[in-house]
């Protein structure tokens, strides 16, 4: 996955050199390569804006090293351990909305919380029949350093890259 972006408007406050790509794969936590690093526990069923919807809450593994997200603070790299809840559409399973924030503050870096509201939309790629529910907006609310700030990410202009590959086998000359 890469994530590109343009910078539009501007908050008023300065906000600090916080590079926050990546929001867009939260949903992989559902993904086999992810799931054993996640205690899960469905709570029951219940609605999204309408939709019927299970509602699934998720936790770091106390007994696993985090992967799936690091803050990288040179010369460190710092570790997150995430918890949250997901709303999973009833019938297609689809992730409609996620709320994930930190198991614990980060003192290395003084981050005390961070809190992320992610909607999910399906999006059509015509060209390769498919759709994929993908982010729409992301809310990302931070303390940092004693001081908060929101960010607010609008998803568009989605773009799949693929390769085709084939194979013809053939018998080696004689």
């Amino acid at each position: 996955m890469e994530e590109r972006r343009d910078r539009i408007g501007s908050s008023g406050q300065s906000a600090p050199a916080i590079d926050s790509t990546g929001l867009a794969a939260f949903a992989l936590v559902f993904h086999p390569y992810y799931t054993g690093d996640f205690v899960m526990a469905c709570e029951g069923r219940t609605d999204w804006r309408g939709r019927a919807a299970w509602q699934v809450r998720f936790a770091q593994r106390p007994d696993v090293t985090p992967r799936f997200q690091d803050f990288v603070v040179p010369p460190k790299r710092v570790v997150v351990k995430h918890k949250g809840h997901a709303w999973i559409d009833a019938e297609s399973f689809q992730v409609l909305h996620m709320d994930v924030d930190l198991v614990e503050p980060i003192p290395q870096i003084r981050l005390r919380t961070q809190h992320l509201s992610i909607d999910y939309h399906p999006v059509q790629f015509v060209q390769r029949k498919i759709e994929l529910w993908l982010p729409e907006k992301v809310d990302m609310y931070v303390d940092l350093h004693s001081r908060r700030y929101r960010f607010q990410h609008d998803f568009s202009n989605y773009l799949l890259f693929s390769v085709e590959t084939s194979q013809d086998l053939k018998e080696p000359p004689k």
